[in-house]
Order: C-alpha cells, then sequence, then structure tokens
C-alpha cells in the first residue's frame, strides 16, 4: 500500500522521467518563470502527491507506524529511481521502503522534489515539508529514519541544518542517516563541467563563447555538487563563478543521529585504478571514516560509517539488495 509506484498513473513514466530531467538541468529556471513543468516539492504515494492534512493521512495509513523513513531522490530523478527491477523482487513496487516497512515495521514515504532548485531551498523546503508531516501523523513519532541519493543525501543535511536553525521538532526524531552516492566533497563530473565552460567562454571566437554560455545554464542544484554546498550562504561572493577557490561553509552533521555512507565503485576491486580514480563514476571513496573534508575541521564530530559496494555504479545503489541487507542491518543494530 504504502509503495511507489502503483499502476494509477495518470500520465506515463518516461513522461514523468522526462520532466524530472528537465527540473534536474534547469528547474530554477522553470520556476523562475512559474513554468507548470517546474516540480513542486511533495510526498508521493502511488505515483500522485499526498495531501498532508491528518484525515487524509488517516484514510491513506491503515496502519501507521510510530517509526517513519523517508527516501530522498537525486538530481534528475523521481521517487521510480527506488524501484527495484522486476526480476529481482518479481514485484514492481518494491523499494528499500517497502522493504523495511515489512521486515522491520517503518511507514515509508517518498520526496519528489525539483532537483534544479539549490540544495539549501530544497532543505528549507523539507525541513517545512517534515515539521508539517509530523504534526499531521496519525500517531506520535519515535524515530526517523533518512535515506537520501546522490544529491538527495545533502538535501537531507541541508534539512536537518535548517530544522535546527527554525527549532523544529522532528530533527530530534532522526536516529539515523544514510547517503547513498552522496557527493559530500563535490562532484568531479560537475568540477569538469565548470572548467569546460569557463574555458570555452575565454576562447577568442563567438560559437565557442556561445557554447560555453549554453553549457552554464546548468541550474543551481546541479552547480551545487561542484563542492557539495549545503546552505544559503555557499552562494555568496559569486560563487557559480568560482573554481578551485571556493571552499563551503562548514555544516555539523546531526550530532545525535547515527550517519552511513554507502559508495560504489565501477570495478568489482575497490582497489582498482579505475576504482580509485572514478569512483562509482561520480562520487569517489571517500578516506576512511572520513566523510567529508570538514569533518578534519571538528574533532566532535560523530563517526560516520562508510561501506563500500564495489562493481555497484551510481544509480545502482538506489535499487541493490545487497545495500538494502546493510541498510537493514544497521536498523536493527542501532
Amino acid at each position: 500500500m504504502n509503495n511507489p509506484d502503483q499502476s494509477t498513473d495518470r500520465i506515463p513514466r518516461w513522461t514523468e522521467w522526462s520532466i524530472s530531467v528537465l527540473n534536474g538541468m534547469v528547474g530554477d529556471y522553470l520556476q523562475e518563470r512559474q513554468n507548470g513543468l517546474a516540480i513542486n516539492m511533495a510526498y508521493y504515494q502511488h505515483n500522485r502527491p499526498l495531501l498532508i492534512t491528518a484525515d487524509n493521512l488517516r484514510q491513506t495509513f491503515s496502519n501507521p507506524t510510530p517509526k517513519l523513513c523517508l527516501l530522498i531522490h537525486g538530481l534528475g530523478c523521481n521517487e521510480g529511481v527506488w524501484a527495484f527491477a522486476d526480476k529481482i523482487h518479481h514485484d514492481p513496487t518494491c523499494s528499500y521502503g517497502t522493504l523495511l516497512q515489512q521486515d522491520l515495521g517503518y511507514t515509508p514515504f517518498y520526496l519528489r522534489y525539483n532537483t534544479g532548485l539549490s540544495v539549501a531551498e530544497n532543505g528549507k523546503q523539507l525541513s517545512r515539508l517534515l515539521d508539517e508531516l509530523l504534526t499531521c501523523y496519525p500517531v506520535s513519532v519515535d524515530e526517523i529514519s533518512l535515506i537520501g541519493h546522490s544529491m538527495g543525501g545533502l538535501v537531507l543535511r541541508s534539512a536537518c541544518h535548517y530544522a535546527i536553525h527554525h527549532q523544529y521538532d522532528w530533527v530530534k526524531q532522526v536516529r539515523r542517516a544514510f547517503y547513498l552516492g552522496t557527493p559530500h566533497d563535490g562532484a568531479d563530473l560537475e568540477k569538469v563541467g565548470h572548467v569546460t565552460t569557463a574555458v570555452l567562454a575565454e576562447v577568442p571566437n563567438p560559437i565557442t563563447q556561445l557554447i560555453g554560455r549554453i553549457l552554464n545554464l546548468r541550474s543551481r542544484g546541479v552547480k551545487d555538487l561542484r563542492f557539495g554546498n549545503l546552505v544559503d550562504e555557499d552562494w555568496d561572493d559569486d560563487f557559480p563563478d568560482k573554481s578551485s577557490s571556493h571552499r563551503p561553509k562548514a555544516v555539523p552533521w546531526l550530532a545525535h543521529a547515527h550517519h552511513y555512507l554507502i559508495v560504489g565503485t565501477v570495478t568489482g576491486d575497490p582497489r582498482h585504478p579505475a576504482s580509485r580514480l572514478l569512483g562509482d563514476t561520480l562520487v569517489r571513496v571517500p578516506p576512511a571514516r572520513r566523510a567529508s573534508r570538514n569533518d578534519s575541521e571538528n574533532a566532535n564530530q560523530p563517526a560516520v560509517n562508510i561501506t563500500v559496494f564495489p562493481g555497484v555504479h551510481h544509480l545502482g545503489l538506489a535499487h541493490d539488495n545487497g545495500v538494502y541487507q546493510q541498510i537493514k542491518q544497521w536498523c536493527e543494530i542501532d
């Protein structure tokens, strides 16, 4: 019942994926122009936005539990990215959320949002949305687990930061946070994209300069991936035009929660040169027990558990049976 993808689609899934990709590329522009293709952040159930009212939640969830898990997709995606292939569980609606519901009694929620907006903007929106959810939820919530894939991990960290700032009570219930292929130190592909556009813009040729300007139309969300930006302050001082000189504001990990970073590699051997260089194609394997460059600045930061899944590519981290078994194990022991 509580899953992200059933046969009640209003429009074809390929159309929704196209809209999600478009939002990832130019979603900030779509929102500024009040374009109807801009995605509004919402929880989704059965491929439809979930109305957050006490009455509707009681009707939607026949057996709400005090344990919630929220799944947050990455750039250019939607909640469909969590679905396993039919050949794995023989169920097109199966996801980490449905398995956690079945195995450990969690009530799953799936977020859909405009990934072209800045991480900070999405973090603030999610923080408010979680506050609304706990206000209307039919039973008292004892525990929240947050699962973010790629950019989704940055958004959940940003949401926790702004929840503390605004004193939202939901953040006190966060027990654990999972980051699947999250570029806490930035994504190399976006860094390459920035350098490419900067070089093209400097070439004294109108054609190459035009190409550079077109490439630089990348959304704020994409540009945030360059360094793993989390807060509004990271857009001060003309950030988009900077390269290696930019250093994002250090944002502490949520102190009372357990943090788990899962990364993949392009080969089955994590020590292979390609795996060391490329990681999962977007995120490299971080040094042991240090998920972000800022961790070394604060000795009181909570430990971040890091697990590598050799041979699992970036998107595969969102629907891999081995990854789920690891998430389940961590939920059982902590």
